[in-house]
């Protein structure tokens, strides 16, 4: 029998409302076990092409999410953060948004994977893979159907109600505005990635574990 059969390119691609940030700076990114293969091929350059894209989304989201923050958050976000849309210049080849000092840092697989996704390691944040370590999921961290939750499993948990995942580790992810701009390139990376391989790489034999 095989896996999420009936699920198409579509239904496996991340959606910002599935990935919620939880106490300001926190949130899972599943990664399909599809784009870990060995035998694939990506373009190493899909998260840094993505990188302007990203940063005018994320302004957009931010500035929403100001629109609800307390007086101190507004303050800084809006002196800090919003001050000035993001304008990317190139530094050293990298982009770089200058007054937020936040650039697009990508460490790749050899099959082209995009193993870290980093804005800042000091401040902003980064995203990194372990592949030996795959994290504890339920539906209730992020919100997919059961099939769904299924369809992106490693391995799954004895209990039959949760999965072992390859995800996104944090690294100095510690404020909303880094962990909304990783989030969103992380997802945005992710789908991406989907999109360009062969759809038929994302099935795969059910096993009892």
């Amino acid at each position: 029998m095989e896996l999420f059969s009936s699920m198409d390119i579509d239904q496996l691609l991340l959606s910002k409302e599935e990935i919620l940030i939880k106490n300001k700076n926190w949130f899972m990114i599943p990664i399909h076990p599809a784009l870990l293969k060995q035998d694939i091929v990506l373009d190493p350059r899909i998260a840094n092409n993505l990188f302007p894209q990203v940063a005018k989304e994320w302004y957009s989201d931010l500035k929403q999410y100001v629109s609800t923050a307390g007086p101190d958050e507004k303050r800084w976000f809006t002196e800090v953060h919003l001050k000035e849309e993001p304008k990317i210049d190139i530094e050293y080849d990298r982009q770089v948004i200058r007054h937020l000092g936040w650039e697009d840092m990508v460490m790749t697989t050899e099959t082209g994977f995009a193993r870290v996704l980093s804005i800042n390691r000091n401040f902003g944040g980064t995203l990194y893979i372990n592949d030996d370590e795959p994290q504890f999921l339920y539906s209730r961290i992020v919100q997919f159907s059961p099939e769904k939750l299924d369809a992106y499993a490693a391995e799954r948990f004895d209990d039959g109600k949760g999965v072992l995942v390859h995800s996104y580790q944090h690294h100095n992810v510690d404020h909303y505005p880094g962990a909304l701009f990783l989030r969103n390139w992380a997802i945005a990376y992710l789908n991406e990635a989907m999109r360009s391989v062969d759809f038929s790489l994302f099935y795969k034999d059910a096993k009892k574990l």
